[in-house]
């Protein structure tokens, strides 16, 4: 049986590179320009730019019927 201590280490470690992993990510993301997408209360919003007159929550635009098999 593992140590529970032991055991919160190893998984708080994990999740030190996985948050790490995703920051930088992140900043790459928006160094070439590229959004990143969240879903907030079940809502997607983008950290894109907003532009004057649009609104702050962007939300990505769903083809009907999309089979992604063009």
């Amino acid at each position: 049986m593992t140590h529970p201590k032991k055991a919160e280490r190893w998984s708080a470690g994990i999740m030190r590179i996985g948050n790490q992993a995703v920051r930088e990510a992140q900043a790459r993301n928006r160094a070439l320009g590229i959004p990143n997408w969240y879903s907030l209360n079940g809502r997607l919003v983008s950290d894109a730019s907003v532009t004057p007159g649009s609104s702050a929550v962007n939300t990505p635009r769903q083809d009907k019927g999309s089979d992604h098999t063009s």
